[in-house]
């Protein structure tokens, strides 16, 4: 299959999704139900931080804020519609960073097999119905996509093992920032890193991700004082 032929299918897909959102697709189940429910979160923070944070807290939310602060931003300056089409164009880079990393991974193997296998994603009902109704899961997905290609990148270097590491860590730290399981990858990258990093580099590693991750600690530290000053905890 030429390039263009595979630019007209990836398209065809986009407009498929674009077609999903006009109607109100919910093949996933639970996806609309969430959009509505967190709605609120949304709209909390765009009168303001303080105001978004109380209602988390208030509520005992074990996620993470971050992606409702960034979506109530974008809501506030592009308005709902732009806000819907742009989640749905992000949502669609997920298989283009998937046939990228494929192609990486297994470069003796059909790039056109490679192709099709990408585009299974947008056949995914899970998929499909987090880009119509913008739940954290596709641009978690997203940058965690990011952080297995970076990855990728890295085994197949044969030098910057330290900058394809910091860059592997910076796009799972973005996933975990979202989608907080992820952080759990941060253990097996370090220990497949190990063949290739030294001592020192393995030191400047672990303080990077402390760095980036204060954000993070902080959150932690509130909420778990939130938790012990009203005795409450809901899951």
């Amino acid at each position: 299959i030429n390039f263009n032929k595979k630019i007209f299918i990836y398209f065809f897909f986009i407009t498929s999704l674009l077609i999903s959102y006009f109607i109100g697709e919910n093949s996933s189940g639970g996806a609309k139900a969430d959009y509505y429910s967190t709605n609120k979160y949304i709209e909390a923070f765009k009168i303001s931080i303080n105001y978004g944070l109380e209602l988390f807290f208030k509520d005992q939310q074990l996620h993470f804020p971050f992606f409702y602060i960034l979506i109530s931003f974008l809501d506030e300056l592009f308005g709902n519609l732009f806000l819907h089409i742009l989640y749905l164009l992000i949502s669609s880079l997920i298989p283009v960073i998937f046939y990228k990393v494929l192609k990486k991974k297994f470069p003796e193997a059909n790039i056109d097999i490679l192709f099709f296998l990408s585009l299974i994603i947008f056949l995914s009902p899970y998929f499909r119905s987090s880009a119509v109704w913008i739940t954290t899961d596709n641009l978690a997905l997203l940058f965690f996509m990011l952080s297995i290609n970076s990855y990728v990148i890295f085994e197949k270097d044969k030098k910057n093992y330290l900058k394809r590491s910091f860059l592997c860590f910076f796009f799972l730290i973005l996933a975990s920032y979202i989608r907080h399981y992820y952080s759990l990858f941060f253990f097996f990258y370090l220990i497949l890193m190990q063949p290739k990093l030294k001592l020192k580099e393995n030191f400047f590693i672990i303080i990077f991700n402390l760095i980036l991750s204060i954000p993070a600690l902080v959150y932690v530290f509130f909420f778990i004082k939130n938790i012990s000053i009203s005795g409450n905890f809901h899951t």
